[in-house]
């Protein structure tokens, strides 16, 4: 078993995808689900409520000090539950990271997306960017993740199964076999590639204003240089 497969296992209960009230995707379009009961209400406030006291540990104590019981204990619940929401002390760091790549997904995969892949590609960059831009501890997150051995592979693993299923989607699009369309391949590894390359860059030097404008440049430049037929 490769180490991203193993990674991505210990990752896959970060988030309950279930409790998410809504998804929305890259092409405007909110996939609403039922409104929750007291049950799963009480499930979505737990979990937020050991984000926020994990979240702080993370940065009073450091990444590798803070332990599951800490957590729990500032919580105030058991070590097992939040085991059972997030599987690891990595699920809990990389639980935002597994949200976004859930919501991509799911509109990338909506059998009613009408945009071409890759315009939705760039809609997606452009959302992204800008609530990293939002996000008041981004900079702060990413040293934190970049700190960590662990947390590294976790966010290399995340970003490959970006680039996996938009390869797969520029194939389906191309009407082409995933297993031979290189180009494919090659053009999703040059986006999601580039895309994180500029948002380590600009987070290393803690300069967000320029992040939106650069990350679409990213994509407008595959646009503009990519050889054509590579370009759905």
């Amino acid at each position: 078993m490769s180490w991203a497969l193993r990674i991505d296992r210990r990752l896959k209960n970060a988030v309950e995808y279930s409790e998410l009230d809504t998804i929305t995707t890259a092409n405007g379009r909110a996939a609403a689900a039922e409104r929750p009961g007291l049950r799963a209400r009480k499930k979505k406030e737990t979990r937020k409520l050991i984000l926020k006291c994990a979240n702080a540990l993370f940065h009073e104590k450091g990444y590798a000090a803070a332990t599951l019981e800490d957590i729990a204990d500032r919580a105030g619940v058991h070590k097992q539950t939040v085991l059972r929401y997030f599987g690891s002390k990595e699920g809990i760091a990389m639980a935002f990271r597994q949200v976004a790549l859930q919501k991509f997904k799911t509109g990338l995969q909506d059998p009613a997306r009408t945009v071409p892949v890759l315009e939705y590609w760039r809609s997606f960059v452009e959302t992204s960017a800008r609530e990293v831009t939002e996000r008041g501890d981004i900079v702060r997150y990413a040293k934190l993740v970049e700190s960590e051995p662990g947390l590294m592979a976790a966010s290399l693993a995340i970003q490959m199964q970006y680039e996996e299923l938009l390869a797969a989607e520029f194939s389906r699009e191309a009407g082409l076999d995933p297993v031979t369309d290189l180009e494919s391949r090659f053009l999703a590894a040059f986006l999601v590639g580039g895309y994180f390359s500029v948002a380590r860059h600009l987070l290393g030097r803690g300069e967000l204003q320029n992040y939106v404008r650069t990350a679409l440049y990213v994509v407008d430049f595959a646009v503009e240089r990519f050889p054509r037929s590579g370009i759905r």
